[in-house]
């Protein structure tokens, strides 16, 4: 499977059980190995309740998009807009998530759904996109650089009794 293959659409009311899934699964893929079940368990079930993602979906300042794949979800990602975060001025759009399914990962759908945030935001007016990653996970900072966002700040994101240290990063539209 390659990106050219790839369908994204925006997410509606109805794909709110799939993003729940969705995020709670690649979550758990992607951080079990680094952090306790408790942890992981308590953020997942108040990160990613199809509740939740309901609630986040009818926000009118989150946007998701999703990303299909011969009939099958690989991945998705969430965009909220304009966010307030310092260091950064002008119109300013987070890229709170960009999850891909472990057994799509390797296979552009990652860029894919980079491409269509990045698109997104320009088209929007604004003037960063910025993200927090962790600081550990150096294959995603990896990818981020390589489209441009560099480091510009520190934050702590709490993963139940963990406290994680995080870089922000921004792309400058």
């Amino acid at each position: 499977m390659n990106a050219t293959t790839v369908k994204i659409i925006p997410a509606a009311w109805k794909h709110y059980a799939l993003l729940a899934e969705l995020g709670s699964t690649t979550f758990y893929e992607t951080f079990a190995e680094d952090n306790s079940e408790a942890d992981m368990r308590y953020y997942i079930s108040k990160t990613y309740s199809k509740e939740k993602m309901l609630e986040n979906i009818r926000n009118p300042a989150i946007k998701y998009f999703v990303a299909y794949g011969e009939n099958n979800d690989l991945g998705y990602i969430k965009l909220i807009h304009d966010a307030n975060i310092d260091g950064l001025s002008g119109r300013v759009m987070e890229l709170e998530k960009i999850y891909v399914r472990k057994d799509a990962i390797g296979t552009k759908i990652g860029s894919a759904l980079m491409e269509q945030a990045i698109n997104y935001a320009k088209e929007n007016g604004y003037n960063y996109l910025f993200l927090g990653v962790w600081q550990d996970n150096e294959r995603a900072i990896s990818f981020y650089q390589k489209y441009g966002f560099k480091t510009f700040a520190t934050r702590k994101f709490t993963l139940g009794k963990r406290v994680c240290d995080d870089y922000l990063m921004a792309l400058e539209l």
